[in-house]
């Protein structure tokens, strides 16, 4: 008819002149055919607003007017108009026709295949995008306004055309819709992927995900799988790492389609145990667990690792409450260990609490109940060691560490036969590692501080053993400390050199004495020193106190020599005699009286023995000839002689030998005569 392709004619010029008031009551007449509606779409400007496109998402009124009316009205008398359309009827028919077919034209591949309030809208953005590619976000104003039970456009909306916004503004794009939608998804995803860009995981998978829903294929998701959400896209070294990784997790869990769950949830298993960090703050921990809990326990990560979201739990569990400085990966593999390099790994961990938490011996108990309290040992780090393996190494660390005071808490009731056993045994190690390496015998020193703890842990953790020799071997070790001790002139002697003397203690004595000539009278001192280097190396109890005994004739024998090395005849004198009374010269100590039979002072005048104790020392051999050894009388008597033939060559009458002649400066020795 002759009206209607006059109204049409009208509605294509005042869409191109934007004129919102004639085109609204327009649409009314037309209720929103599709020729009017395309006739809109093409001819309206695309820079103007499209906020004036409004009203055709409204409900059209029913206005009843009669056709010519509106024609008249919307003629309004203008000339240009009226000459447009106020023709021979054929003319406008066919003015009609070829405008249609030029809209539908210009259309063309933009036409849709389903109907509604916002189809309009869709062709309308994809036609202006065509024109304005670096808009692509330009009707967004108007879409917002569009129904939303329109859920065709609001997939294409939300999932396509707001994610193409989003890549060409961060990588500076002009990508056009029509463009997007027919690139390959391999194409789609080296875009969003573009490496000279400043954009996160996050932000790719915001852009990538909607992608994916839009074009719902079984394909498209298996080679987003396969080539993005992988481990070399990830790093969970950070609370926020973790938070934007859960994020993307969640959003690939809820987007892909059923039978594709399994594939992620062993990716995400994948990524975890390769990705995870040290040292992850609780917050991260926290994150990764919450992600575990979405992933069924029968799923595992893939060969040859094939993992599980329970024990990747447990390993996070750990780091979260005893080892915080580890990781997974390094949990795992001790795990898969042999029981002695688990042991090594134990001993380190057991170390790194005690010099990073206070609390580290109260911390590794817990752990240890912990471990063994997991009826499933898959679910155990430490799997090859069992309880009193781990107990055992615990107590090592902390005698390694020198936390003896940590150690009280071994001492408990309740522990077996053989990890009391084992912890002496280590007790024991330790003190003899401590006391061997110890530079001072001295009680404060650290290493004899260190020696006397273990003893006090020893003896209250036993009841059938005093470890007195180790005690009385500290005592000892201080007593000797307070002299001037040396081996040699370029060798000190340290705590750990008593051990060397324990075939033969006495040695020690003679040490002391050559190195401290002021005790070569102190044979009380000695005497008390010997027995109790007897007790600290566990030999047998010495009888030096019985005068009668062959060790006490040897000490004495021994300050015989120091004393005479001194200069000290007196002393020598009185012990000789003394030894002589008792008859204990017999075998290797006669010796010691001889030398005294023998000895000259080089001080003494015209180094010349005086007469008076050469008759002493004549006396003194007359008596050792009594006892001596049979093979050794000979020596003697010869000694003996001499001294004869000494005092038979003197004038006694007027002697300059005799002390008194000396005027009594040798009246050290007038005791001895007497």
């Amino acid at each position: 008819m002759l009206v209607d392709d006059q109204l049409y004619l009208l509605s294509c010029i005042f869409s191109t002149r934007a004129n919102v008031q004639n085109v609204k009551k327009l649409s009314h007449r037309f209720k929103n055919s599709k020729d009017f509606i395309n006739a809109v779409i093409v001819l309206w400007p695309e820079h103007d607003d499209p906020m004036n496109l409004r009203f055709l998402l409204d409900d059209t009124e029913e206005v009843k007017e009669d056709d010519n009316d509106l024609v008249i009205s919307l003629l309004n008398g203008d000339s240009d108009l009226i000459s447009m359309v106020e023709l021979d009827p054929e003319v406008v028919a066919n003015r009609a026709s070829n405008t249609k077919h030029l809209v539908d034209k210009e259309l063309g591949s933009l036409l849709l295949d389903y109907e509604g309030k916002a189809g309009w809208l869709e062709q309308r953005i994809l036609y202006c995008n065509e024109s304005i590619p670096e808009d692509t976000l330009l009707y967004e104003p108007l879409w917002a306004l569009a129904t939303p039970k329109d859920e065709q456009f609001k997939n294409w909306i939300d999932n396509l055309v707001v994610p193409l916004g989003a890549i060409n503004a961060r990588h500076h794009l002009c990508i056009k819709i029509r463009e997007f939608l027919s690139m390959e998804p391999t194409e789609v995803m080296q875009v969003i992927d573009d490496k000279g860009t400043e954009t996160t995981q996050q932000e790719k998978i915001d852009q990538l995900m909607p992608y994916l829903k839009y074009k719902d294929s079984d394909d498209i998701y298996k080679l987003f799988l396969a080539e993005w959400y992988s481990e070399d896209r990830f790093e969970l070294k950070s609370a926020v790492d973790v938070t934007t990784f859960g994020n993307i997790f969640h959003k690939v869990e809820g987007s892909v389609k059923q039978a594709l769950q399994s594939t992620v949830y062993q990716k995400t298993l994948d990524i975890i145990f390769a990705k995870s960090g040290d040292s992850l703050s609780e917050v991260a921990i926290t994150g990764l667990l919450d992600i575990l809990s979405s992933i069924p326990a029968e799923i595992k990560s893939s060969e040859p690792i094939a993992i599980d979201s329970k024990l990747l739990a447990t390993y996070f569990n750990v780091l979260k409450d005893y080892l915080p400085t580890s990781n997974v990966r390094v949990l795992h593999n001790i795990s898969q260990e042999s029981e002695s390099v688990q042991r090594v790994h134990f001993s380190s961990i057991c170390g790194e609490n005690m010099t990073s938490h206070s609390s580290g011996i109260a911390n590794m108990r817990k752990f240890i109940d912990e471990e063994q309290s997991r009826t499933d040992a898959r679910l155990r780090i430490f799997n090859k060691l069992d309880s009193e393996n781990k107990l055992s190494v615990l107590f090592e660390s902390c005698l390694n560490h020198g936390q003896f005071e940590l150690l009280q808490s071994f001492n408990d009731e309740n522990s077996s036969e053989s990890l009391r056993a084992t912890k002496a045994k280590l007790l024991e190690e330790y003190f003899w590692q401590f006391f061997e390496s110890g530079q001072s015998g001295n009680s404060n020193s650290p290493g004899m501080i260190k020696c006397s703890k273990i003893v006090k842990l020893l003896q209250a953790g036993s009841t059938s053993k005093s470890y007195a020799n180790l005690e009385m071997l500290l005592t000892v070790s201080n007593d000797l400390s307070k002299y001037a001790m040396s081996l040699s002139q370029n060798t000190p002697f340290h705590p750990s050199s008593i051990l060397n003397f324990k075939e033969d203690p006495f040695k020690i004595i003679d040490l002391i004495l050559e190195r401290n000539p002021e005790l070569h009278r102190s044979i009380d001192t000695t005497s008390k020193l010997i027995q109790q280097i007897y007790i600290a190396l566990d030999k047998p109890a010495s009888d030096i106190e019985n005068t009668d005994s062959r060790e006490y004739v040897r000490l004495v024998s021994i300050h015989i020599n120091h004393s005479l090395a001194n200069f000290d005849f007196q002393f020598a004198l009185l012990k000789s005699r003394e030894l002589l009374k008792m008859g204990h010269v017999s075998g290797e100590f006669w010796q010691s009286v001889f030398q005294v039979g023998k000895f000259k002072d080089p001080n003494w005048v015209d180094n010349e023995t005086p007469t008076e104790i050469l008759f002493a020392q004549m006396s003194l051999l007359s008596q050792l000839l009594e006892l001596c050894p049979v093979d050794e009388i000979e020596f003697v008597t010869q000694q003996w002689s001499e001294l004869e033939i000494e005092i038979a060559a003197r004038d006694l009458v007027h002697d300059k030998y005799s002390l008194d002649y000396l005027n009594s400066k040798n009246s050290v020795f007038s005791t001895i005569f007497t």
